[in-house]
């Protein structure tokens, strides 16, 4: 069974130069710092709140890491659910007529994995895993975001993407959020996803970043969001640091691509 979002896999060209942001501005310790042979990478994760931020550097050149970077570039790659058990998940989802990568497990960073391909998930290459028993850091206290809070997925239809993921996955669509927001020129629905919820984004106009992102790349992971409890003084701290950051407005403020290696970044200030 599928319980919750593991952990978003960020593909960077540097680990330890993201770390610099990641760990050092955000705050994040790291909880497991491995390289995967077999899988030609570097896997880095970091706890935030009851998720995980994965830092991906690939090792060698023939990897599908690898290729992602030389084609799209330093960014959000996959988005990690936890399983119970992965192999009776994977095997449900093939059952299902769901499009894997991997039809059995297979030993990761996160424990025992398996990959969706994305065109079964509107374009967001899904992980499952079941994690291993072992001692891991946990998130820090003193980290400036208390946890992730959403994850934006852009889609061409808004009904479609939230049936697919209601079918694939099982989590329940969230009535309080989501609708027209005009001043954005987008439409939007939500989904939780056990502690994270999926935000489902389709442009309503040709104009604004969310419609720049589908023209360009089509559906897929466009956005992550981070719970910050003051979104001032987050934005600050991370000015301090050296990070590129737009001026708070309406609670949320966005980090540069250029300082957060690629992702959409966005601060949300939560009580």
């Amino acid at each position: 069974m599928l319980s919750k979002v593991h952990h978003v896999g960020i593909v960077v060209r540097n680990g330890d130069d993201a770390l610099s942001f990641y760990r050092d501005a955000l705050g994040f310790p790291v909880s497991v710092d491995r390289i995967i042979e077999d899988q030609g990478v570097r896997g880095v994760l970091l706890p935030c709140g009851d998720a995980e931020i994965e830092l991906l550097e690939p090792t060698r050149d023939d990897t599908g890491v690898a290729r992602f970077l030389e084609s799209r570039g330093e960014g959000m790659h996959h988005v990690c659910l936890e399983s119970d058990d992965c192999g009776a998940d994977l095997k449900a989802a093939s059952d299902a007529g769901v499009q894997l990568i991997d039809e059995v497990p297979r030993a990761g960073l996160a424990g025992l994995i398996g990959f969706l391909h994305p065109k079964a998930n509107n374009g967001v290459l899904i992980e499952y895993a079941t994690p291993v028993e072992e001692d891991h850091v946990g998130p820090s206290n003193e980290a400036l975001a208390q946890s992730i809070d959403h994850i934006g997925i852009v889609v061409k239809d808004i009904p479609d993407a939230v049936a697919n993921y209601e079918r694939n996955f099982g989590f329940p669509v969230d009535p309080e959020l989501g609708g027209r927001v005009d001043r954005l020129g987008i439409e939007n629905a939500f989904m939780l996803a056990g502690n994270v919820h999926f935000e489902f984004i389709r442009p309503l106009s040709g104009e604004g970043p969310v419609a720049k992102f589908a023209a360009e790349r089509g559906e897929g992971s466009f956005l992550l969001s981070l719970a910050v409890a003051d979104v001032s003084a987050a934005v600050d701290a991370l000015r301090a640091r050296g990070a590129r950051v737009g001026d708070a407005n309406g609670g949320v403020a966005f980090v540069s691509p250029r300082s957060s290696f690629g992702v959409n970044l966005q601060l949300i200030e939560r009580s």
